[in-house]
Order: C-alpha cells, then structure tokens, then sequence
C-alpha cells in the first residue's frame, strides 16, 4: 500500500516537474516570439498551418475552407481515416487554435483511444489525463475552446455592431460529467448514458487537448489545439466572449 502511494507522489512529481519546465522553456521564448511581431511563425499548428500565420496564408493552404466570420474558419475533410469538421481561430489575422471535431468517429471510447496513441507518437506522454478545473468550468456550463472563443467573439461583435458575418450553429460539448476514466467506465456501465474521456498534451508553443464525450444526444471526439504564444491573448478573448455575452443577454432584458 505505501508502495502505491510513494508510486502515486512520484508520478505527481514528475508531471509537476513537466509542466514547470514546459513553462519555463515558454517562459524564455515568449521575449523572442514577441520580438518577431508579424513575422513570427511557429514550427507547430496544425498540418502544414503554423501559429502566427495570416488568414490568408491559412486559406492558401485550405482553399475549400469557408469564411466563417473575421475570427474563424471551417474546413472539412479526412483525418485519421475519419470524416472531420476544423474550425481554425485567428485572433487580429493571426493563426491561434483550431478545434478538430469527429461527428461520425463510432465507438467514442475505441475513437479516443486510437487518437490518443497517434497523439502520444506525435507529442509524446499526456501531461494530464485529468483536469479538474476544466470539469468545474464544464459542470457550470462555462467551458469553451480557444477555437470556438475566438468565433463567438466575431460573432457577439456582429450581433452588437450590427455588422454582418456568416452565421454557424456550432455543435458545443456542454455536458456534466467526470474526467477520470475509470470513474467515467464505472458511470458508462452503469447507466450506459454518458461519459467524458480528456487527455492533454503541452509542448513549447501548443497545448493540445483530446475530449471524447458520450451523453444522450450527444457522441464526439475533439481535439482543441492552442498556441503558446497567444496565451493572454487568448485568454483575454475568452473574457470579452463571456463579457459580450453578458451585455447580449442584459440587452433582453
């Protein structure tokens, strides 16, 4: 027993010691990153898109995207064998996240597990199969990836400027439920009715984060990518998101 638990500390403080020097590594390129201003293009992003790029260098390499509004745009086709939707965030014309959504991806559980293997081959070792700050924020409804953050943006800012933009219902994964695997197996077999699988992965310039969720209605697998190096400026989009929609909703009022 004190040999699982001793186990259990020295996991912990190796994922600890990860994450810090994940940061630290972020830390010391962050001066640099902003030294190159516009010019800054990462190695990392997704396919051959790179953090940084302009939406017209994104759209050059996606020519069958579509325009979703100034903030995002949706492209569609074949990712491991799976049809795919990707919604690619930009924030002041640039490249930030992309959100990777397999609406037909069969067995969630099996999906997620063989997309998380090819995650492993590409980043190596989840960080975390747990974040319990993600499932609060889920349980109150309040979570939202960078991808999306950054179109709903675009579009509360045409709904209060009155400014048109191309309209898109996305499909959101709000739903109640447990991070840690075993418990979600426990819940799975017991009701047969929902579930959530996340895995992530943290690198110099990405995080990435693998959602797989099972609930009435709803059946998907997600992979949010996001750009170290617009990290505040994520994160102050996703404050003026919650604020405009803030302002919208007192509007009916």
């Amino acid at each position: 027993m004190l040999g699982c638990i001793f186990a259990a500390c020295l996991s912990a403080a190796c994922v600890t010691t990860r994450e810090d020097l994940i940061e630290k590594k972020r830390h010391g390129a962050m001066q640099d990153w902003r030294r190159q201003g516009a010019a800054y293009r990462s190695s990392e992003g997704f396919q051959d898109a790179r953090w940084g790029m302009s939406v017209e260098e994104v759209r050059e390499l996606f020519p069958d995207g579509k325009m979703l509004n100034e903030n995002a745009m949706r492209w569609k086709g074949t990712i491991a064998d799976l049809p795919a939707v990707v919604k690619f965030g930009f924030l002041k014309g640039r490249f930030v996240a992309v959100d990777v959504f397999f609406p037909d991806a069969g067995n969630v559980r099996n999906s997620h597990l063989l997309i998380r293997r090819l995650l492993n081959r590409k980043f190596g070792t989840p960080v975390r199969d747990r974040d319990t700050a993600d499932e609060a924020q889920r349980r109150v409804g309040s979570y939202r990836s960078a991808a999306d953050t950054v179109f709903v943006l675009g579009r509360l800012t045409e709904s209060l400027t009155g400014v048109h933009q191309d309209q898109y219902a996305q499909q959101r994964i709000d739903v109640r439920a447990e991070n840690d695997e075993a418990e979600a197996r426990r819940q799975a077999h017991a009701a047969e009715k929902r579930f959530l699988l996340l895995s992530r992965w943290a690198t110099v310039e990405s995080d990435v984060k693998l959602r797989s969720v099972k609930t009435p209605g709803v059946e998907a697998v997600v992979i949010e990518y996001e750009s170290a190096r617009y990290a505040a400026e994520l994160a102050a989009a996703r404050q003026r998101a919650r604020e405009l929609e803030l302002q919208r909703m007192a509007k009916e009022l």
